[in-house]
């Protein structure tokens, strides 16, 4: 069996650029030669703002997580990242890597999660372990003040995080009430797009790739 081919691209302004127009297109996953056709601005996703619209494992693996995924429980294409880091609110990296692959199943999101480096970080108790559940995941319109509510809720912030071009994203521990984290992200059409490529390349997938392509 080939051995599913990962993208190496790191998450970036033109990498996430893309994802809106691309996906509005037509509603379907643009094929490598019409990656680059002009099309309007992509859709908006916040009828998704404050339900749960992602569960997140972390993996120890995740070209085999992958495969098992896409071959036992029918679900993909993966859209992946490797070596994805956060910045500070001053854009200073922070020493957490990790490599992620998203895709959807029906409504649901899903996220898999592999911790390459930077310890300590809020990953390496379920890495330690072999992996599993790790997190919940919602949208906000306001991120400070969704921690604060999160916070005076007895769950206090444990991790935030800025990623490119333009999004912020935060982890409080809700273990004590979930079982896991919960990860609020902010919402804005860099999001929206993603999450609608994705959708788009889920409801439209042939059941047998592994991964989607980044759009040019």
């Amino acid at each position: 069996m080939t051995k599913p081919t990962f993208p190496t691209s790191p998450i970036s302004r033109r990498t996430f650029g893309a994802l809106s127009s691309v996906a509005a297109a037509a509603g379907v996953v643009a094929p490598a030669d019409a990656q680059e056709t002009a099309a309007p601005e992509g859709p908006e996703m916040n009828h998704l703002i404050g339900s749960i619209y992602q569960v997140c494992f972390v993996v120890t693996d995740l070209e085999a997580a992958v495969k098992h995924w896409t071959e036992k429980l029918k679900i993909g294409p993966f859209l992946v990242f490797e070596n994805f880091t956060f910045t500070d609110p001053d854009g200073a990296p922070l020493p957490t890597n990790i490599s992620l692959a998203l895709a959807y199943s029906g409504d649901n999101f899903i996220e898999l999660i592999k911790l390459n480096s930077g310890r300590p970080t809020i990953y390496d108790a379920v890495t330690d372990a072999g992996g599993g559940f790790h997190h919940l995941a919602k949208l906000t319109n306001d991120l400070d003040a969704t921690i604060a509510e999160s916070e005076a809720a007895g769950h206090p912030l444990a991790f935030l995080g800025h990623f490119e071009p333009d999004a912020r994203l935060a982890y409080v521990d809700a273990r004590s009430t979930y079982g896991g984290y919960m990860e609020y992200v902010e919402y804005n059409e860099t999001i929206a797009g993603l999450l609608h490529y994705m959708k788009a390349g889920a409801d439209n997938w042939d059941g047998v790739t592994k991964t989607m392509p980044f759009p040019e």
